[in-house]
């Protein structure tokens, strides 16, 4: 049969089979990807079907996806997004990402693969699919901060999935982890992409806003599919993933500020081909290898739901988001997406990942996919659950911690003392940097040192090999020693920085404090330099480092919240200094509240006196956090069926349009039906 009628009956064939399929999916209420893998199964040569297409061509119209995909993840990307999605999404996104790489690499490795296949499959674990939960969001019609917090997380991650592709193909590339070659082409990386995204810069935007403004929409559709396929060529010319370079494509054409118009025209172009992927996808899985495999089908969908689960939540917390936030994000998040099979497949087509680990990630997708539904419902009874469980010097220290962070806004930060925190976190981050570099040159210094040392005959073979070992391990002692000492000097600049309630000055609630942010600063510097080093560090000393890890954050966060319970109940007055009485006094009513942060007296007079917190629903009713509830000079743990009583103080954060509208609940006189 000629090519072009081959392609024809080829691309007939997927987008019948694909169109019933997904119908099918819709109907049951799943995510369309699942239709496509089926359908890929139904056309592809493992099934019993008499509908076999070719798979070349499938996989050309999926690379055309892949390139689409790309394309339209850059013209969601842009550093304005990126920075109104803030430290949150930032410490979130590269906490989950690190962790599930690393946890991913160290369980292939303990199955036997190799450090390249390990650290591609870890990679592409990492990813969650903005596709699925996008379409799941809409469905749902989920909005405000839970929408809001895994979108920037989703963010961070594709940035990441960009850097991994371009780190992971250099390493294979070069035929391992070859410290100076991946430099070198890291190097050439940032070169190529700093005069692409230079020379661009002046040039694609102005274009791309005239034909915008100017010109038809069929034409604005040409010229941005002209970009991004233009710039993928570029790429692969240049050595690079076609996927680099439409994402470039992307980047410029949102900084021509009409990025919505060309993804809005782009989008069902990039959904067709899209289809073509996963088509092609689904073609490689085998039945038999899947059912012979599902031991590891299902170690790694536990892996994924629960790493990353628990990684969001850690993230989240830590940057100051509130404990329920945080585990329905993190219970969103846990499926693979569509970047993973990016991934993944440029393993494969570099050799260094054997092609039935496609069928794998297949399978775990599916898995994955068909449980996030069900995570997405379960998020809020899990939240509560959790809320309802937790010590309550636990939930005090988490409450005080989040109303403190809640107030850091972009604002602050931009005023003198936010440019001496950026400065400390960019000589942190430099530090970080050069670990991983020492990490990553260690063993080829150490082979050139020793051999240099020994050829001189200053020392023997053994002694020399000790010397430059010492050498390099003094020089990445110095400098995690410097790491620790400027996370510190970070963390005391943050606590400078403008408060709610003055809680960053207290002695007691500032000690509590700082160790979170310590904790968050050297886990966003730190993590990335650990998985971009795991292929050269042993798997126990990376095993052990996890273990200990995973077992002193708790424990020294429970100890620093007791610590502050003890405190706070020891002087409990700070709670009533600036304390408002609406319900009392004309004078007291007079008081000014402080933004972001309000302690309320409940008085004699005050309609609430009674009613319980449930009744009340002030987190649900006004979007405000209760920080604490203190009664006769104690604390108490404010749980849904605490009532009311004269003379009890309750702290509250949020907005102030959301501390207005409690107040207002608490002064509400109930209904008839309470």
């Amino acid at each position: 049969m000629e090519g072009h009628a081959r392609l024809l009956l080829d691309l007939a064939t997927v987008l019948g089979v694909a169109a019933l399929t997904s119908v099918l999916f819709q109907k049951l209420k799943q995510p369309a990807v699942l239709g496509y893998l089926l359908a890929g199964m139904i056309v592809g040569p493992h099934v019993p079907v008499p509908l076999v297409a070719d798979l070349g061509n499938v996989r050309l119209m999926g690379e055309l996806g892949v390139i689409l995909l790309m394309f339209t993840i850059g013209l969601e990307f842009s550093l304005p997004k990126l920075l109104h999605a803030g430290p949150p999404a930032l410490l979130t996104g590269t906490l989950q990402v690190g962790t599930q790489l690393v946890v991913g690499f160290l369980v292939a490795r303990l199955l036997g693969w190799t450090p390249l296949e390990s650290a591609f499959f870890g990679a592409s674990l990492a990813i969650a699919s903005t596709m699925i939960l996008a379409k799941l969001f809409d469905e749902r019609g989920i909005r405000g901060p839970l929408k809001e917090t895994v979108l920037g997380v989703l963010l961070v991650e594709d940035l990441h999935a960009v850097l991994l592709l371009a780190a992971l193909t250099a390493a294979a590339s070069l035929g391992g982890p070859s410290a100076g070659a991946i430099a070198g082409t890291l190097l050439k990386l940032a070169v190529f992409l700093a005069v692409l995204v230079g020379a661009g810069r002046l040039v694609v935007p102005p274009a791309v806003r005239w034909v915008a403004d100017h010109a038809r929409d069929e034409v604005l559709l040409v010229v941005g599919a002209g970009l991004c396929f233009g710039l993928a060529q570029l790429a692969a010319w240049a050595g690079f993933s076609v996927a680099m370079g439409a994402f470039v494509a992307g980047m410029l054409v949102c900084e021509s500020g009409r990025g919505r118009k060309v993804e809005h025209l782009v989008h069902p172009l990039r959904d067709l081909f899209a289809a073509m992927f996963f088509v092609a996808v689904g073609m490689l899985m085998e039945p038999a290898a899947v059912w012979r495999d599902w031991p590891l089908v299902l170690l790694f969908t536990t892996l994924v739901i629960v790493v990353n689960a628990v990684s969001v939540m850690v993230g989240a917390t830590l940057a100051g988001l509130p404990l329920a936030l945080g585990v329905r994000a993190g219970l969103a998040l846990g499926q693979v997406g569509e970047f993973g099979f990016i991934l993944l497949s440029a393993g494969i087509g570099l050799g260094v990942v054997d092609p039935s680990r496609y069928a794998l990630l297949a399978a775990i997708c599916v898995a994955t996919a068909l449980a996030t539904p069900a995570l997405l419902s379960a998020g809020e009874p899990a939240a509560r659950f959790l809320d309802r469980h937790l010590p309550a010097p636990l939930r005090t220290y988490l409450s005080l911690y989040q109303s403190w962070a809640a107030a850091l806004r972009a604002p602050a930060l931009r005023k003198a003392p936010g440019a001496a925190v950026r400065r400390t976190f960019l000589h942190l981050l430099l530090d970080a940097v050069l670990i991983g570099l020492v990490g990553a040159l260690a063993p080829r210094v150490m082979r050139l040192g020793a051999a240099w040392l020994e050829g001189s005959g200053t020392l023997g073979h053994t002694l020399a090999q000790g010397a430059v070992l010492l050498a390099a391990a003094s020089l990445v002692a110095l400098l995690v020693s410097r790491m620790v000492r400027r996370s510190r000097v970070l963390a005391e600049r943050l606590l400078d920085l403008p408060g709610p309630g003055g809680l960053g000055a207290r002695p007691d609630t500032r000690r509590a404090f700082r160790t979170g942010l310590r904790l968050g600063v050297l886990l966003l510097t730190g993590l990335p330099v650990l998985a971009a080093v795991s292929a050269l560090i042993p798997l126990a000393s990376i095993g052990a480092l996890g273990a200990a890890s995973a077992l002193a954050i708790p424990l020294l966060l429970w100890r620093r919240a007791r610590g502050l319970q003890r405190d706070l109940e020891a002087s409990s007055d700070w709670m009533g200094e600036d304390a408002r009485d609406p319900w009392g006094t004309s004078e007291a009513a007079a008081a000014t509240p402080s933004g972001g942060w309000r302690t309320l007296r409940i008085g004699a007079r005050c309609p609430s006196l009674g009613r319980t917190l449930e009744e009340l629903d002030l987190p649900g009713g006004a979007g405000v956090a209760l920080v604490a509830l203190l009664r006769e000079g104690h604390l108490l743990e404010p749980r849904s069926e605490t009532r009311l009583q004269p003379g009890d103080l309750l702290a509250l954060s949020g907005p102030a349009s959301a501390l207005d509208e409690a107040e207002a609940l608490l002064g509400r006189e109930p209904g008839p039906g309470i």
